[in-house]
């Protein structure tokens, strides 16, 4: 009986204190009352941004700061940070205007505390010095777009012309975050043309338009029937049912492929004739389909040009002409691919070639590593293009 009446008690102390724990949380979460509000706020302004250093208020339920801002636009925009930190970053500003900002401390049941107003005065946004820093010059079946991004912001550089109908539209769109490069939009017949190039951020803030004149260069798709391989004594032993003659049969799928043999070491090399001397403008090679950017696929490769090479495989009388290292978009391990990397893929990964390049008709297609960092190499198609004799 003693023992059954421990027990019982033990048990009531028990449920007691955990009916008191749940009375606390509840109270906690629920009191019904807003926190006091941040203060001590500074602003350090920023490209586009500005951050706000401020003092959380004492009480214990706070969960997070919010601010709370309106674009230029009218949209009405919300940062939030945990409690944890004394700062946040306002993002998305696409001038240098004058902005309020209020600071919300929230606590865990919802409630709001009185704003803080703060006004940030943000400095030029990235979209905007990006549109300061392009240059456009003629590219061959087009023009080239050379930017620097100094922020590293993901913007999207536009490019407009006349479509058929007369409409100045959008033509190409290039999405990058890097800190410089350039890019360009092809396929466009030689005559004085109207191009419009314009910036715009992830926040949809646009920038002015550049319009400019230009006459893209002339280039042409290469006839793929006239390239065949020439066999020189260093060049890269076949094997696996591989064969230079594959690369120009115009099938992107697994219609045949080159592929090389046992024997094979890196770097490695096979060469062809185009049939006619050219003045290259860019070429395209295609992976095989089931191994993207895997295995023996090219990764890193050199582009040798000559009008004369020797029969004895050496490199005297060629011209390097191009290196170029593919990149896989996701950056994902091998076997891994994300839409990105399978649209890539499919486009082919193309070379551009210098504007000072010779003119040459024969190439030596180098593989310094693949993408297995083994000793094959095995892809499926080429193509070239460039303004022949």
């Amino acid at each position: 009986m003693k023992r059954l009446t421990y027990i019982l008690c033990i048990a009531v102390i028990l449920t007691a204190t955990q009916a008191c724990k749940q009375s606390e949380v509840v109270s906690l979460v629920n009191d019904g009352g807003a926190p006091g509000p941040v203060s001590n706020a500074s602003v350090e302004n920023m490209a586009g941004a500005a951050k706000i250093t401020y003092t959380l208020p004492a009480d214990k339920d706070v969960l997070y700061v919010k601010a709370v801002y309106t674009s230029k636009q009218g949209d009405v925009r919300e940062t939030k940070v945990s409690y944890y930190n004394n700062n946040l970053t306002v993002l998305g500003f696409g001038d240098t205007d004058e902005y309020e900002v209020k600071l919300y401390a929230v606590d865990r049941g919802g409630n709001e505390s009185s704003p803080l107003s703060v006004t940030v005065h943000p400095l030029k946004a990235p979209f905007l010095l990006v549109r300061e820093g392009i240059t456009v010059i003629p590219d061959f079946g087009g023009i080239n777009v050379a930017f620097g991004n100094s922020t590293e912001d993901n913007i999207a550089i536009v490019i407009l012309a006349n479509d058929s109908l007369g409409n100045f539209v959008p033509i190409n769109t290039n999405y990058t975050n890097l800190k410089a490069g350039n890019f360009s939009t092809r396929d466009l017949p030689s005559v004085d043309t109207k191009f419009g190039i314009y910036i715009r951020d992830r926040w949809g803030n646009i920038s002015d338009t550049l319009i400019t004149t230009l006459k893209p260069l002339f280039e042409v798709k290469l006839d793929r029937t006239k390239m065949v391989g020439v066999n020189l004594p260093t060049d890269a032993p076949l094997g696996y049912s591989g064969a230079i003659s594959h690369l120009f049969n115009g099938d992107v799928g697994n219609g045949g492929y080159y592929h090389t043999g046992d024997a094979a070491k890196m770097p490695q090399w096979f060469t062809y004739d185009m049939g006619l001397s050219v003045k290259l403008s860019r070429m395209t090679w295609y992976m095989r389909q089931g191994f993207y950017f895997n295995l023996h696929n090219p990764r890193k490769v050199e582009i040798w040009g000559s009008n004369n090479p020797g029969s004895d495989g050496s490199f005297t009388n060629w011209t390097l002409l191009a290196t170029h290292e593919q990149i896989k978009p996701s950056g994902l391990p091998a076997g891994q691919l994300s839409n990105a990397d399978n649209d890539a893929a499919a486009a082919g990964e193309t070379i551009t070639f210098p504007l000072d390049v010779p003119k040459v008709r024969y190439i030596r297609f180098k593989t310094v590593r693949n993408w297995s960092d083994g000793t094959y190499v095995n892809f499926n198609e080429i193509m070239m293009w460039g303004a022949p004799e």
